[in-house]
C-alpha cells in the first residue's frame, strides 16, 4: 500500500506566517517608540485611546470591537486610561448596564503629541512602497480579512 505524503510549505513561505511576523515586529517597534518618547502609553492603550477619540461617547463594547480587543482587556485598558485622566466613563442613560466612554481634554492633548510618533513608526513597514503598491496591499489585506469573516 502506498503511503500518502503531504508536502507542507515551509513556514517562512506562508503569507499568513509572514503577516504574523510583521505584526509582531511592528508591535515591538511601536512599543519601543512609545517608551523612547515617554508617551506614557503602551501600544494597546494608544489603540483604545485613538478609537475613543474617533468614536467619542461609544460604549465600552463598541470600543473593544473597534480596537479588536476582548471585553476584559478593553475594560482593563479603559480603566487604565481613566486613572490617567485621558478618558471618562458614564453610565448610559438609556441602558444602565453599559458605560459610554469619552475622551478628556488631557486625552485630546496627548493624542496631538503622540500622533506624529505613531505616524512615524507606521511608515516603517511600507518604506519604498509606491502609492500603487500601498493601495494594492490594502485591497489584498482587506480581502484576506473578509475571507475570515
Amino acid at each position: 500500500m502506498q503511503q500518502l505524503q503531504m508536502k507542507e510549505d515551509r513556514l517562512e513561505q506562508l503569507p499568513v506566517f509572514i503577516m504574523e511576523q510583521i505584526v509582531r515586529k511592528y508591535r515591538q517597534k511601536a512599543a519601543i517608540a512609545h517608551k523612547e518618547h515617554q508617551s506614557g502609553l503602551n501600544v494597546d492603550q494608544w489603540i483604545v485611546l485613538k478609537q475613543i477619540e474617533e468614536n467619542n461617547g461609544s460604549s465600552q463594547v463598541e470600543i473593544g470591537a473597534l480596537a479588536v480587543k476582548d471585553a476584559p482587556t478593553t475594560t482593563r485598558i479603559i480603566d487604565q486610561l481613566v486613572s490617567k485622566n485621558l478618558v471618562s466613563k458614564q453610565l448610559d442613560p438609556e441602558d444602565r448596564r453599559k458605560y459610554m466612554v469619552f475622551i478628556t481634554e488631557k486625552g485630546q492633548q496627548l493624542i496631538k503629541v503622540v500622533y506624529p510618533i505613531v505616524n512615524e513608526y507606521r511608515q516603517v513597514p511600507l518604506a519604498g512602497f509606491s502609492q500603487t503598491d500601498k493601495k494594492q496591499l490594502l485591497g489584498l489585506l482587506q480581502r484576506a480579512l473578509t475571507n475570515l469573516e
